[in-house]
């Protein structure tokens, strides 16, 4: 066997699928409908890459879906892979795996911290800061090296959600100081309603701080019979359960804006404003200042309207 990689067709029966170096373990195996037909027409464009063990067969280091797709859909015996050496420069196999990664665009949150996890395993810790994060897209910084790390504790439910998008790695570092209740609470809460990443940190701020300011969990708070009417609201769309439970939260965390924002309301009602004129205050009752707003169906009737009030100045 050569000292350095090489293409070879190989039998599918000697490759061994071992949990060691998979970067996406929250992700099953079988094959996405879009490389089943890139096979289809194409044939295998990107194969595998496996490393050669000393009794002759193989361990898989990536390539798992188009592994499944070769034996499960196509029925194949045999496939070409590239083979890594038995013993290979830590470096240099981490490379071999983020280049075959990124092959398919970049790597989510959580793919990044289970390779840098691994590397971190076999590498040198300045060599990965230097080298791997710039090529990550990360500043080269220990301390994002182990913050990025740490999201691999996180459950696999939650993994999923980073990789899919529907958390950010930012929101993630905050469910790292999260009890594993808290944690679970807000992710199926975020996967239900599909909020934004701003609205999410929004909601995740405010409940916690409700939470510590009443001594109880953010489980607890949102178990409350206030929040579950939202939330299980039938007639309610995700955008609008969103803005009632920040409204509700926004309500719990300023209770004396709340008693004030009632009497603002019943004090601008009792004005009977003509219609399309609205009475707005500054956020929280920061300021004594109010703003009166005049809409209007078009320029034209505005600029007639504004003419009227010029002449009888």
């Amino acid at each position: 066997m050569a000292s350095y990689p090489s293409f070879k067709d190989i039998s599918l029966n000697s490759i061994r699928i071992t949990p060691l170096y998979n970067i996406h373990p929250f992700l099953d195996d079988s094959a996405p409908p879009e490389l089943k037909q890139s096979f289809e027409e194409s044939g295998i464009l990107h194969p595998p890459i496996v490393q050669q063990v000393q009794d002759g067969t193989f361990d898989l280091i990536c390539g798992r879906k188009r592994l499944h797709a070769l034996k499960h859909h196509f029925k194949k015996k045999s496939a070409p892979c590239l083979i890594i050496p038995p013993v290979s420069d830590p470096y240099t196999f981490f490379l071999y795996i983020l280049t075959d990664q990124q092959v398919n665009g970049p790597l989510s949150p959580i793919e990044t911290a289970f390779f840098l996890k691994y590397c971190l395993e076999k590498i040198d810790e300045k060599v990965i800061i230097n080298f791997f994060l710039p090529r990550l897209g990360y500043k080269q910084q220990a301390t994002i090296l182990h913050q990025l790390i740490s999201l691999s504790i996180l459950d696999e439910s939650i993994q999923l959600q980073i990789h899919h998008g529907f958390i950010s790695d930012k929101i993630a570092f905050e469910f790292l100081e999260l009890p594993l209740e808290d944690r679970s609470s807000l992710s199926s809460l975020f996967e239900l309603l599909h909020p934004g990443t701003g609205k999410q940190k929004r909601i995740l701020l405010l409940s916690r701080e409700i939470a510590q300011r009443s001594q109880q969990s953010i489980t607890t708070l949102f178990a409350e019979q206030e929040f579950q009417f939202i939330i299980e609201h039938n007639e309610m769309n995700a955008p609008q359960k969103t803005h009632n439970i920040l409204e509700l939260l926004q309500k719990k965390f300023y209770p004396q804006s709340s008693d004030a924002e009632q009497i603002f309301k019943d004090r601008v009602r009792s004005l009977n404003l003509p219609q399309g004129y609205e009475l707005i205050h500054t956020l929280n009752f920061e300021k004594d200042a109010v703003y009166l707003t005049v809409s209007f169906p078009n320029l034209g009737s505005f600029e007639k309207a504004w003419r009227k009030k010029l002449f009888v100045e």
